[in-house]
C-alpha cells in the first residue's frame, strides 16, 4: 500500500514536471516563431534610401531592416502608423491634439504616453528609454534635447521621418507619397496601398458632387486658427488643398508660401469670406471663445460670414497629413454647399 501511494505522488510528479515543459516549450516555440518571422521579414526587406531634413541641413537615411520601434510626437503620425495597422510596433507616443479617431482607441491606448514638459516637448531620456529605431513628429519634435540631433539618431540607427505633406506645397497626393514610404520602413506595402485606395475612393465621392464647379462659383471662405492683434489663418499646403478638394475658395491660399500665415482684419473684410472655419485643439484656446470672439469683433460685423452665421469649428488633426484628410473634404463640403448646418 505504501509503494502504491508512493508510486501515485512520483507519477503526479511527472505528470506536473511534463506539463511544465510542455509551456517551456510552447513558450520558447512562440518565441523562436516571432524570431524566425521576423528574420523572413528582413530577409524579404528592400533597403530603403530617403532624404530628411531639419529646415537647415539635409540628411541622407538609409533603412536595411524593417523599423519595430516606433515613437509618434505628432497626432497625424500616430494615426497613420495605426492606419497602418502599426500599434504593436509603437513603444510611445506624445502630443494629441484632438480625441483620437474612435477606430483607433484601442490600439491607441495600448501605447505608451511620453511625458510632455515645458515647451511642450518630451525629454531625451525619456525618449531613450524606448528603444525606439524610429521617431517622427512635428517638425520641431527631432532636436539635440528631445530625441538627439539627427546625426546622433542616425548613428544609432534610429530612423528619423520628417512627412513630406507637412511641406508648404503639400497636397493630398503628397499625403499618398508619404503612406507609400512608411509602408517601405515598416515593411506593410500592400496595407499602404490599401489605405491609399480607400482615401482616393472617399475623396472621388465628393469630387462627383462638385463636377466642374468653375473658380468663381466657389464658396469664398477662410480657416481662423488664433490671434486677435492679426489673425493666423491657413495659407499654403495641404490644407489648402483639401479646401479646393471640397469646392472650397481658401481667399489667404493664392499667395501664400507657407502654411498658417498672419492677415489683418481689414483683408478680411476686404476679402468678405462666405464661411469661416475654427480651428480646434487641445492646447489652444477653446473653438467656442474663437467664435465668440469673432462674432464680437466690431471690424467683422458686416462680413457674410459672420452675418449669416457661417462659423464652422475644425479639428487640428483633421487639417494635419492624414487618413482623416478625405471625411474633412466631405465635411466642408456639406459646410459650403448646406449640407450640414
Amino acid at each position: 500500500m505504501l509503494k502504491s501511494k508512493g508510486l501515485r505522488r512520483v507519477l503526479a510528479l511527472l505528470s506536473i514536471v511534463g506539463v511544465t515543459l510542455s509551456f517551456v516549450g510552447c513558450s520558447n516555440d512562440n518565441q523562436k516563431s516571432e524570431t524566425t518571422k521576423t528574420k523572413a521579414e528582413a530577409s524579404n526587406f528592400e533597403p530603403v534610401e530617403f532624404t530628411y531634413s531639419d529646415g537647415a541641413k539635409d540628411y541622407d537615411v538609409k533603412v536595411d531592416k524593417p523599423r519595430q520601434k516606433a515613437v509618434t510626437l505628432s497626432q497625424f503620425m500616430t494615426e497613420m502608423l495605426l492606419a497602418l495597422d502599426l500599434g504593436d510596433k509603437m513603444v510611445g507616443t506624445a502630443l494629441l491634439d484632438n480625441p483620437i479617431l474612435p477606430e483607433f482607441e484601442e490600439a491607441y491606448n495600448k501605447i505608451p504616453e511620453l511625458e510632455v514638459g515645458e515647451g511642450h516637448s518630451i525629454s531625451k531620456e525619456g525618449f531613450m528609454a524606448t528603444g525606439a529605431d524610429f521617431v517622427s513628429g512635428w517638425d520641431s519634435s527631432i532636436s539635440e534635447q528631445t530625441t538627439g540631433s539627427p546625426e546622433e539618431l542616425i548613428k544609432n540607427d534610429i530612423t528619423p521621418f520628417m512627412a513630406k505633406s507637412y511641406s508648404p506645397d503639400a497636397t493630398v497626393e503628397t499625403v499618398y507619397e508619404d503612406f507609400e514610404l512608411l509602408g517601405k520602413i515598416f515593411g506593410v506595402e500592400d496595407k499602404a496601398t490599401e489605405v491609399i485606395n480607400k482615401m482616393k475612393s472617399d475623396i472621388k465621392e465628393v469630387s462627383n458632387k462638385l463636377g466642374d464647379i468653375k473658380e468663381e462659383d466657389r464658396v469664398k471662405m477662410m480657416v481662423y486658427d488664433s490671434g486677435e492683434k492679426d489673425a493666423m489663418v491657413v495659407g499654403s499646403g495641404l490644407a489648402n488643398n483639401l479646401i479646393d478638394l471640397a469646392g472650397g475658395n481658401n481667399i489667404f491660399g493664392k499667395d501664400a508660401e507657407k502654411p498658417y500665415i498672419n492677415v489683418s482684419w481689414e483683408s478680411i473684410v476686404a476679402e468678405n469670406p462666405e464661411v469661416i472655419l475654427v480651428t480646434d485643439f487641445m492646447a489652444g484656446q477653446p473653438a467656442q471663445e474663437k467664435i465668440d470672439f469673432l462674432k464680437s469683433h466690431p471690424a467683422l460685423k458686416d462680413v457674410a460670414a459672420i452675418k449669416n452665421d457661417k462659423i464652422y469649428v475644425v479639428g487640428l488633426a483633421d487639417l494635419s497629413p492624414g487618413v482623416r484628410n478625405p471625411k474633412l473634404i466631405e465635411k466642408m463640403y456639406g459646410y459650403f454647399y448646406g449640407e450640414n448646418k
